[in-house]
């Protein structure tokens, strides 16, 4: 036979050529062909960018499903065993199709406010509502988190249309952390629904970064400013609903929806039982301190829809209560104009302040991690933390 490069003659089955070493035959790699039943892998020669596909097993009266696009042949067969050992039926479902079937579900018996804020943080993630959950990853987030911390939003009026105030476009400003960390935790609940029901086998969103959080904590009523408003129970319009407030630690809306169901009396033990917002919170139980009492005995017996209720026994809302009735009582007392919020701060501090232990801290706040106390509601100070540093030697 001849040499396949130089073309002289050589001896048959020769596997090297005596005259210039060149390799007269080459080992063509065998494929290997899937069972059937066990899906399929093949590459489109039209696609550039991860031309290997990966299908689920054809059924019969039905095609196979796309499981994925990948960038080689193992990535593609790993994606078909893969969905071998954890097969789903939903496939191709988008993320605006599991928010959709997760939403009410989650949602049940919650707050408007709470819902109010899983859509407002869904859809800032608008880019992505038509893509398939499975193949969406951490980068996909990562590019919107980024995006939100940085650029400034186009405010629309009710058409869809650009705002314009003044001849200039309004904007809204970049996001901050508590906003971002709300897309984050959104993510991890679709994640966590998702892998519960076999849709995928990882939480992408888990290894989101959120900008550098913001240190401390907001403020809260200091001792002094907690005697002003006891003094002035009785002469201050609503200076014994601030009272009240900071020794129950309820949020506004807590408070203002506070009716003879929440309270519940055994003997001289009186108890607020409930919250809103979380599971923890809906279960929590505050007992009424006797300095408060008789403050929550007066506005019960008015016998409202409420226990503080408006003159006409109807419930306050709790933009009303805070504009008309929080604000004005704390200007006529004389202390700082602190969010109603600072009071369930203020709940919180001295409740640590005096020694109380942690897992009756977070039953009262409705919380199930201390940290969140500590992160959140915990204000720290010299007078604080004093008692400790005298127990040094």
């Amino acid at each position: 036979m001849r040499c396949k490069k130089c073309k002289r003659n050589i001896p048959d089955e020769s596997i090297f050529c005596l005259f210039c070493g060149a390799k007269q035959t080459s080992a063509r790699r065998r494929t290997v062909k899937r069972e059937n039943g066990t899906g399929s892998v093949y590459k489109r020669a039209d696609l550039k960018k991860r031309p290997w596909v990966a299908a689920t097993p054809a059924k019969k009266g039905c095609k196979p499903e796309i499981i994925g696009h990948y960038e080689t042949a193992q990535e593609a067969k790993d994606a078909v065993d893969e969905f071998r050992r954890n097969p789903t039926t939903k496939l191709n479902i988008t993320l605006k199709e599991i928010y959709d079937e997760w939403q009410p579900i989650a949602t049940e018996g919650k707050s408007r406010k709470l819902i109010y804020g899983y859509d407002e943080s869904f859809e800032k993630l608008a880019s992505l509502h038509d893509e398939r959950f499975r193949d969406l990853r951490t980068a996909q987030f990562q590019h919107i988190i980024n995006t939100l911390k940085t650029e400034k939003r186009p405010k629309l009026d009710a058409l869809g249309n650009q705002r314009i105030k003044d001849g200039q476009p309004q904007f809204w400003p970049p996001l901050q952390y508590s906003a971002l960390s709300k897309i984050k935790v959104l993510l991890g609940l679709l994640y966590t629904y998702a892998l519960e029901n076999d849709i995928v086998n990882k939480n992408y969103a888990k290894s989101l970064k959120l900008p550098k959080k913001p240190k401390g904590v907001k403020d809260c009523f200091n001792e002094l400013e907690v005697k002003k408003i006891e003094s002035a129970v009785g002469k201050v319009a609503f200076a014994d609903c601030i009272l009240v407030m900071c020794y129950i630690g309820s949020r506004i809306s807590e408070f203002v929806g506070l009716n003879k169901f929440s309270l519940h009396k055994c003997g001289d033990i009186w108890a607020i039982y409930g919250g809103i917002k979380t599971d923890a919170g809906e279960n929590k139980v505050v007992p009424i301190h006797p300095k408060i009492k008789s403050i929550i005995a007066e506005w019960d017996n008015k016998n409202g829809d409420t226990i503080f209720c408006r003159p006409d026994r109807k419930a306050y809302s709790a933009k009303y209560f805070r504009e008309k009735c929080y604000y004005p009582a704390l200007e006529a007392i004389g202390v700082r104009r602190l969010t109603p919020h600072a009071c369930r701060r203020t709940f919180a501090t001295m409740m640590s302040k005096n020694g109380v232990k942690e897992e009756e801290l977070i039953a009262m706040m409705g919380h199930t991690d201390i940290s969140v106390d500590i992160e959140h509601y915990i204000v720290q100070s010299a007078e604080k933390l004093y008692p400790a540093i005298e127990k040094l030697p």
